[in-house]
């Protein structure tokens, strides 16, 4: 029988790692020679060891779900004709002023593209698309208002100060702006900017906030999170780039202060930390007794914009105050804390006896300009005032709510002693808003007759809630009060032209009634002196308290 010879199997080498045991300094690697065996698999020792998890690459975090829109027949087509006009209107814009869109060259981008947004790279096509939805607000191009009556210009007196369409304006303009609103979300999550920190992605989750605050105030703020998100993200990098220094932290204060104040007005914790504040604002300015010292000792121009950087930044740090101690959600978990409303009541007094002194300080400023002064000093000075003012007021009016709900809460009160001392904190506080209402209508007074503020609509709508509820108490009213009354209704009014909201039932109903007690109130001035108040009273229906805001 012939033996059948079996070869023997050669065992495959041992692999790098196995070899390193022995061998702490030589690899070998082994190298195929001669044709592969067929239908073989090579051995698990064989295979090229796996590199460490630290270096491998990571898969890019999932896009979000994207929402289904529609392209609306309303959309405006983005011609270069129109693109330009939208540029120009959105400079009427404070708010466009950020220093942040500032770090962004998008005004050049969109000029040296000629104004052909689909030959932007996708980044700053975004941001262009959010520029053009900010500035439809204000834009008279027949392609948002049709052919209805409208400005000839972004200073038209004759049509703003006398036209009685304006809430024609914003009803015709409701559906073309909306349509750019759709078709700039869109772009903004088909790009996934709420992923990706950079200059021009951070400025266009802003104004996608900021256009949001015009009719819309929910739970939560997505695209500002990002928006703050980002900018911590980018922080580095600027102070790399500005020896070690955020650009432009002067403004920085400004906005940030902003932000805080939309976070209180909507009953929402604060997005920016305190930390946050200290990277773009600097270091905390001296305390509220220096600052009043201070203003009370110089009068120079150069130390007023000083001190203004200064009272913003402690607006800042009293919004945090109001969230941790008063109004935030851990606050409204327990009874009210009264040290803290008395602590903020007390600062508030404080900032109102600040405020006053800067604004005597601006108005010589404004008053001391002459023709060869620059404009841009006043225009300036009359943006600070306004913004100072927001500052107090934005603080102001959601503390008064606070207490208002927390007086008729049965929850918080336990006896008649805990009713008395919060109707007493109350109290306080009410007085507060009313020399607050003062100061909101004087702001308004500071800005030009022509003026485009449609992202402040929720600030105003809520003073003139707080004005109608005042009318509306049977409580005497100075004549003073009632033309600040008069002074915020138009302003409501005249946000007509920019948003279709101001024209809505409960909206149009709201200024109706304010209207009602302003001209009732001025009628009241011209009644024969010896006529008893209390005879012109009898004759005035009672407020109807069933009117809802």
């Amino acid at each position: 029988m012939p033996q059948i010879l079996i070869e023997k199997q050669r065992k495959p080498p041992a692999c790098d790692a196995c070899k390193a045991k022995k061998y702490h300094v030589c690899t070998t690697t082994p190298v195929p020679r001669g044709r592969p065996p067929k239908n073989r698999l090579p051995a698990c020792s064989s295979l090229p060891p796996s590199p460490p998890q630290s270096l491998r690459p990571r898969p890019s975090p999932p896009l979000p779900v994207q929402p289904v829109y529609k392209i609306s027949p309303a959309c405006p087509p983005l011609t270069p004709e129109f693109v330009a006009h939208c540029l120009e209107a959105v400079q009427s814009t404070p708010q466009y002023n950020h220093p942040l869109i500032a770090t962004t060259s998008i005004d050049m981008d969109i000029r040296a593209v000629s104004f052909q947004l689909h030959l932007l790279p996708p980044q700053s096509r975004v941001l262009a698309l959010c520029i053009i939805c900010c500035a439809s607000l204000t834009s008279f191009h027949p392609s948002m208002l049709g052919d209805g009556p409208r400005p000839e210009s972004f200073v038209d007196q004759n049509f703003f100060l006398s036209s009685s369409d304006l809430f024609g304006c914003g009803i015709r303009r409701g559906p073309a702006y909306r349509a750019l609103l759709i078709e700039a979300l869109k772009a903004a999550w088909e790009l996934g900017i709420i992923l990706q920190p950079s200059n021009e992605n951070a400025a266009s989750c802003y104004l996608l906030d900021l256009v949001e605050q015009c009719d819309f105030t929910g739970i939560s703020r997505p695209w500002a999170d990002a928006y703050i998100s980002h900018i911590r993200a980018l922080a580095p990098i600027w102070r790399s780039e500005n020896s070690h220094a955020i650009p432009d932290s002067a403004h920085w204060v400004g906005y940030l202060m902003g932000d805080a104040l939309i976070s209180a007005r909507n009953r929402t914790p604060m997005l920016a930390t305190p930390n946050d504040q200290l990277l773009f604002c600097g270091p905390p300015p001296p305390s509220l007794e220096a600052l009043m010292a201070s203003l009370t000792n110089s009068t120079s121009v150069s130390s007023l914009w000083g001190s203004l950087n200064s009272y913003l930044y402690h607006v800042i740090d009293m919004v945090r105050q109001l969230s941790e101690t008063v109004a935030g959600d851990y606050p409204r978990l327990g009874p009210l804390s009264e040290g803290a409303a008395l602590d903020f009541l007390s600062s508030l007094s404080l900032m109102h006896a600040i405020l006053c002194l800067l604004l005597d300080h601006i108005d010589r400023v404004i008053a001391t300009a002459d023709i060869n002064s620059p404009l841009i000093l006043e225009d300036m000075s009359r943006t600070c005032a306004y913004g100072a003012i927001s500052g107090f007021t934005g603080l102001v009016l959601p503390f008064y709510r606070e207490l208002v709900y927390r007086e008729g809460s049965d929850v918080q009160v336990h006896n008649q002693y805990t009713y008395d001392r919060l109707g007493f904190l109350r109290g306080k506080a009410h007085d507060m808003a009313i020399l607050a209402v003062r100061q909101m209508a004087r702001a308004i007074r500071y800005l030009p007759k022509i003026h485009y503020m449609p992202v402040h609509w929720q600030t105003v709508l809520g003073w003139a809630e707080f004005c109608l509820e005042e009318a509306q108490s049977g409580v005497p009213l100075s004549p003073e009060f009632m033309q600040d009354v008069e002074t915020i209704t138009k302003e409501l009014k005249g946000m007509g032209y920019s948003l279709e909201v101001a024209s809505a039932p409960k909206s149009v109903a709201l200024i109706e009634r304010l209207e009602e007690h302003v001209s009732r109130a001025i009628a009241d001035m011209f009644l024969p002196p010896e006529l008893p108040l209390v005879a012109r009273n009898t004759t005035e229906p009672k407020p109807n308290t069933d009117y809802e805001l």
